[in-house]
């Protein structure tokens, strides 16, 4: 049994825990980044289509209905997502039609040069920092993007006192990193190469990108999945 820690937000952490203890391992839960969702007005319609590359778009609508905000008819739109979680949970939350893409944004613009034959009119849910501009790649193509920001991602600033203290016992065996920027926080929150350095544990990380991080930061045992999919990522444990 591997003692795991899980960097990623809050909601994905714990769907990650019950993954790694079906597989007999045992979790531990310290987000590199706190998701902080924003209460801003959509923009008005009418869309072709609305596009998620990130479940935790769909979790900022999920917050807006708790909160008794409208959706302004979103549910009943076309959804394009990036990822099989994605389109699960946008399944889960009542979206009827629902296109589920590859592994990241670039099948989408893959998907969108062959099917959308016509312009498209488009409503892009993202977070305030976004890796490309997946909004300018649509328009290149002839779509018209609209993009709202619905959700912030602030990085942590330390370990949870619970994380620090597994660390400093040797109680934990691996890290998981599911993307550059929360390798970056783990980086910060861990004080630098020189302790990342003395790090007893192994880094297993989504893609080369991010295992690219923790190596550059001097981490000594780092792998990466063979595909940009969890199962591959909890293969490595």
């Amino acid at each position: 049994m591997a003692r795991v820690l899980i960097t990623r937000p809050i909601d994905e952490a714990r769907h990650t825990a019950l993954a790694v203890e079906r597989l007999g391992h045992q979790p531990l839960i310290d987000p590199m980044l706190e998701i902080v969702f924003r209460a801003d007005a959509l923009p008005a319609g009418p869309f072709d289509v609305l596009v998620v590359t990130s479940g935790n778009a769909l979790v900022a609508l999920r917050q807006r209905q708790e909160f008794g905000g409208a959706l302004d008819g979103l549910l009943a739109m076309p959804l394009v997502a990036v990822g099989r979680r994605t389109g699960a949970a946008a399944r889960a939350m009542g979206f009827a039609d629902v296109e589920t893409l590859g592994r990241d944004v670039a099948s989408l613009l893959a998907h969108a040069g062959q099917a959308w034959t016509t312009p498209k009119r488009a409503l892009y849910l993202a977070g305030a920092d976004r890796s490309g501009d997946l909004a300018g790649d649509l328009a290149a193509l002839g779509h018209d993007v609209t993009l709202a920001v619905v959700y912030e991602a602030h990085q942590a600033a330390h370990f949870r006192p619970q994380t620090q203290a597994a660390f400093d016992a040797g109680a934990i065996d691996a890290v998981l990193h599911y993307s550059a920027r929360t390798a970056d926080a783990f980086v910060a929150c861990a004080g630098g190469k020189a302790e990342m350095a003395r790090l007893d544990v192994r880094h297993l990380c989504l893609s080369r990108k991010v295992a690219g991080v923790l190596a550059e930061a001097g981490a000594a045992m780092v792998a990466f999945a063979a595909r940009p999919e969890e199962d591959a990522l909890l293969a490595l444990i």
